[in-house]
């Protein structure tokens, strides 16, 4: 037993310090590119039908590190303030499946042959769905709103409001050196690293399971070169909640243990682009048509994507194998790395942990004037801001304050009005449920 148990934190280590150089320069580079994409930024360019659009937003959203849950507000928040369907659509279909961040790691533990085909797909696949989206997707969902009309702008409320509370898309440019650089780092090391913290850590420790329980060259004695390998990680992928970054140790342990790269490839795009939760909140802001669309443009892609890339392997041959070798014995720099990262995701958890029972302690009892309600579907930083300012733009709301790990919601009312309706409906639209306490 203490032999396993050393060997599961020896895979666990290697693993972690090859991935994890790679993850800390993901990370700036990430909080960099949230100081020049800015929501507004993002709202003017993606702001118009037609092709030129739709490819905006898929260029825009393979480097934007955010997770499948995470990009429907921010698409139905787009959509509101005017983003064309097959922009929104793009948009949502490229951002998911990779970011900056998973780029490094990918090239880091699969090669250059991955860490190229991947931002390609995304983008290919954006374009393909956005298109389609556009032509044969639903007319009437999501309507945009006129800019004054959207939330409480132009109001008294503003103030209140806090449209523009969401730290990862600043609205304001940051003039000095000094908001850059804090910017920078606050968004990478805190809020991103923070909302894939406990993503990240699964799949590591899922890499490790496979790594240790199934034999070596198992999966390619079995469905390794079957074609019913790509299906299947499809069919695992669709419904799985992993990031792009988390699904890359995943996929090199199980090219290590005999999956086809075709196959593994089919994982990483599937899954960090779709998964149950997020598939049920986009049939609500895309509609029932467009998911679809989405769907099957994401299915079929990555089947092709699975096919191309193993004929091009077994085209060139050794020179574009993935390299998802481990290294027994990493450098220092590895090591310190690592240490960094684990430091960083043991703090990210503890941080969120410490908000929840703060919350508990602070908000036990609801006053009279209070309405507690239940959010489901929230799972990162950016579904939180985004289901305050909803719930802030309904009339009659003084604060709302969210928990995260519960999705637990205590709202403050101006007046004795029920008000849970237009919550109710206002969360909806953005792809969030509800229920009162």
């Amino acid at each position: 037993m203490l032999n396993f148990v050393l060997k599961f934190c020896n895979e666990f280590w290697v693993m972690t310090c090859q991935m994890a150089p790679w993850l800390l320069f993901g990370f700036l580079i990430a909080g960099l590119l949230s100081v020049f994409f800015s929501a507004s930024y993002v709202r003017k360019h993606l702001g118009d039908k037609g092709l030129k659009s739709i490819i905006k937003a898929a260029l825009i959203g393979v480097p934007l590190p955010l997770c499948s849950c995470g990009v429907i507000p921010v698409t139905a928040a787009l959509r509101k303030q005017g983003a064309g369907r097959g922009a929104a659509g793009a948009f949502l279909i490229s951002t998911p499946q990779t970011g900056v961040d998973s780029f490094l790691v990918t090239y880091s533990m699969l090669g250059w042959v991955f860490a190229i085909f991947k931002p390609v797909f995304a983008f290919i696949t954006g374009i393909i769905g956005g298109m389609l989206i556009e032509k044969f997707g639903e007319q009437d969902a999501a309507k945009a709103e006129n800019p004054e009309e959207h939330c409480c702008e132009g109001t008294d409320a503003a103030a209140e409001c806090a449209c523009d509370d969401d730290e990862s898309t600043p609205e304001k440019p940051l003039k000095t050196v000094r908001q850059v650089l804090y910017h920078t780092f606050h968004y990478g090391f805190v809020v991103l690293l923070g909302d894939i913290a406990l993503s990240l850590l699964i799949g590591l420790l899922a890499a490790t399971v496979i790594s240790m329980a199934v034999p070596d060259n198992y999966a390619a004695d079995t469905i390794g070169k079957s074609w019913l390998a790509m299906p299947l990680m499809m069919l695992i992928g669709i419904p799985l909640y992993v990031c792009s970054t988390a699904s890359v140790p995943i996929a090199a342990a199980l090219i290590l243990k005999g999956v086809s790269p075709g196959a593994a490839l089919v994982f990483l795009i599937t899954g960090p682009a779709t998964n149950a939760a997020a598939v049920s909140a986009m049939w609500q802001v895309l509609g029932r048509r467009s998911t679809m669309i989405y769907l099957a443009v994401l299915a079929v892609c990555s089947l092709l994507a699975g096919l191309l890339l193993d004929f091009l392997i077994s085209g060139i041959g050794a020179a574009a194998m993935p390299s998802c070798h481990m290294d027994s014995n990493p450098g220092i720099f590895g090591k310190l790395s690592a240490v960094t990262i684990l430091a960083l995701i043991a703090a990210a958890l503890i941080r969120q942990q410490i908000k929840h029972f703060k919350f508990k302690a602070r908000r036990a009892v609801a006053a009279p004037e209070e309405l507690v309600i239940r959010i489901s579907g929230l799972t990162c930083s950016h579904c939180q801001a985004a289901a305050r300012k909803a719930v802030m733009s309904v009339s009659g709301v003084q604060s709302a304050d969210i928990d995260l790990v519960t999705g637990r919601a205590v709202i403050k009312l101006k007046t004795a009005a029920d008000i849970f309706p237009a919550v109710r409906e206002t969360l909806k639209s953005i792809g969030f449920s509800c229920d009162k306490e």
